[in-house]
């Protein structure tokens, strides 16, 4: 049996919600890291298969994933890997976001890369975050929705490990 580790970093709820859906969907033993809530890293070398996961703010992902990407690249190198994001673009503008959000190492070897889209809970985003949202949104006419089917695609990715690296 397979077992992949899904690490990630959510700031306002979106990126665990998409992290737990994929916990349920993936196959084998699946274990789930929160870098926001975890001072401890479980041991990267007994998983087959990393999924790291983040937001993107401001054009870029979280700090958090950023350091562990970078700390642990050597080691995420020699593993089936899965990225993703979510924004709240689509199109050109998410694949942008994508490849600029994690070392182009990961990303040239991972099974896949995929971005979620989004959500905004405007209960989570202070006022600041609230009022530029508005206007990216207003600005350019944004539809900002969750795609099931893109993660529902995505889990069935890396359970397949008939996929080549």
């Amino acid at each position: 049996m397979y077992n992949t580790l899904i690490v990630f970093a959510s700031e306002h709820g979106t990126v665990e919600k998409c992290a737990r859906e994929l916990f349920r969907l993936i196959d084998g033993k699946v274990d789930i890291c929160d870098l926001n809530k975890r001072d401890i890293i479980p041991e990267l070398s007994t998983y087959d298969s990393i999924v790291i996961g983040g937001s993107i703010h401001s054009g870029k992902i979280q700090t958090v994933i950023s350091e562990f990407c970078e700390t642990n690249l050597d080691l995420l190198k020699n593993k089936r890997i899965g990225l993703f994001i979510n924004c709240i673009y689509k199109g050109e503008k998410a694949l942008k976001q994508l490849d600029e959000a994690f070392p182009r190492e990961l990303s040239d070897k991972a099974v896949i890369r995929e971005y979620f889209g989004g959500e905004i809970n405007e209960l989570n985003l202070n006022y600041w975050e609230k009022f530029i949202t508005k206007q990216m949104i207003d600005q350019e006419n944004l539809v900002v929705t969750l795609s099931a089917e893109k993660i529902d695609n995505f889990a069935k990715t890396i359970s397949n490990h008939d996929l080549h690296e």
